[in-house]
């Protein structure tokens, strides 16, 4: 069964590639059928083989004009199934492991989003929190749930009001929708999560960041995203909870 999962986590990871290019371009992700983005020629079945086609069939072009695909598309993948393997081992396929299954998938699209256009869509965010307050009633409990939502954002929206009250953006406001989600998601059970959260995106953060600045990839004037960070500590809390 675990396999079988791992295999499912690929394949869900060839959609949220539709959905990372499609959803800010305001385009249906189920029509047209997925096709190059450069020469618009319809992806055949054989070349759309998560992972496998890109590496072996492909070889990271198109087919039809040659063009470079981008290796997000073999990365995304790859990381949906991994997460989706492991996520199924911690929780299986109850309530709650399908639960974090579609918190999985969800913030994998936010987080690619992010890093590309500098925002995280409202309905990635809503989504993980009513998928959170819903499935609270079968799982964690709907106080914890909704706990979680307030505790898990209220630094971060203290971090986003002190800055408006400056005229100084420290962070956006869909930072704070992506937290309350989280937190909705994963529950309030002690600070000691909330205090891994916090920590987890705050050094994520910093390294990445400063990172990017030293390899001068970017200046300290750039928007750097956090909204990444703040998912990136929601799965690794959420695995741990």
């Amino acid at each position: 069964m675990k396999w079988l999962v791992l295999l499912l986590g690929f394949v869900i990871g060839s959609f949220l590639n539709v959905c990372i290019y499609r959803i800010p371009e305001d385009e249906s992700i189920a029509f047209p059928s997925s096709h190059c983005p450069l020469c618009g020629n319809i992806i055949k079945w054989y070349e759309n083989i998560p992972v496998f086609s890109y590496i072996f069939i492909l070889k990271g072009r198109c087919s039809n004009c040659k063009g470079n695909i981008s290796i997000q598309y073999p990365i995304v993948e790859f990381i949906t199934g991994i997460l989706f393997y492991l996520f199924f081992l911690r929780f299986g396929l109850g309530i709650l492991g399908i639960k974090y299954l579609f918190f999985i998938c969800l913030l994998i699209i936010g987080i690619w989003i992010d890093f590309k256009h500098y925002y995280i869509p409202d309905r990635i965010s809503f989504s993980i929190f009513i998928i959170g307050i819903i499935t609270s009633f079968f799982t964690i409990g709907f106080e914890r749930s909704v706990l979680g939502a307030g505790i898990f954002a209220l630094f971060y929206i203290v971090l986003y009001g002190f800055g408006e009250s400056f005229g100084h953006e420290i962070m956006g406001f869909g930072d704070v929708k992506l937290a309350i989600g989280i937190g909705a998601t994963i529950g309030y059970f002690s600070l000691y999560q909330v205090f891994i959260f916090l920590n987890i995106a705050f050094i994520l953060g910093a390294v990445i960041g400063v990172g990017l600045i030293l390899l001068k990839r970017k200046t300290r004037k750039d928007i750097i995203p956090f909204g990444p960070y703040i998912a990136i500590a929601g799965l690794v809390v959420g695995y741990l909870s």
